[in-house]
């Protein structure tokens, strides 16, 4: 059986697959599960005092920023998707740490400046400090990781098998207002960033 560092790229691995569907099914049964207790929140408000109103309050204000977490977090599945249609798994070269802030930052090797490295983060923001990636990290239970893409970009890390899934992105590569990352990138480089979903710039 070929290894899933040695595939083309990380779809072609069938374990990559098979780990996408899972995230799939993991991430898409939380909006189900967000709309059910936004229905016990109602039902409790109907059926409680006016007063008690005031404490309901937050509970819905809380349950309403969960639930846009998890649209955001099914929203990436396309985006993860896409980044291991293009790049191959790489072993062992990211390199996870927490960071003070609550969130996770990767440090990748710059795929035409190995000698530098690239960070790439996630977290840090009310309501991740629990997922996978920020607790193991911060708890020392990630020894090694996969990564797929070019982070100057995009990528996908990976706990190796692969497992747990995290699309990743530089700002830059994502967001219209800002100017797309051009400068000590090849233009092979930049294609297959393109091809991934990232904003690259015209050539």
């Amino acid at each position: 059986m070929t290894s899933p560092v040695h595939c083309k790229t990380a779809w072609e691995d069938p374990a990559t697959r098979r780990a996408w569907r899972r995230t799939a099914v993991l991430r898409c049964a939380a909006l189900p599960a967000w709309l059910l207790g936004f229905l016990a929140w109602l039902f409790a408000v109907v059926m409680t005092p006016v007063w008690l109103l005031v404490l309901w309050l937050p509970v819905l204000c809380v349950g309403i920023w969960y639930a846009l977490l998890a649209v955001v977090a099914a929203a990436s599945l396309a985006r993860t998707r896409r980044v291991l249609r293009v790049y191959p798994w790489q072993a062992g070269i990211a390199e996870a740490k927490p960071k003070k802030n609550g969130s996770t930052q990767f440090a990748v090797p710059d795929p035409e400046r190995p000698e530098k490295t690239v960070s790439l983060g996630y977290g840090g923001l009310i309501g991740t400090r629990r997922h996978f990636w920020v607790r193991a990290v911060k708890d020392g239970q990630v020894a090694g990781t996969w990564f797929a893409g070019d982070p100057r970009y995009l990528g996908v890390v990976a706990v190796p098998g692969p497992r747990h899934l995290l699309w990743v992105a530089q700002r830059e590569a994502t967001d219209s207002r800002m100017s797309p990352r051009k400068k000590g990138v090849s233009p092979g480089a930049r294609a297959l960033a393109r091809a991934a979903g990232a904003r690259v710039g015209m050539d």
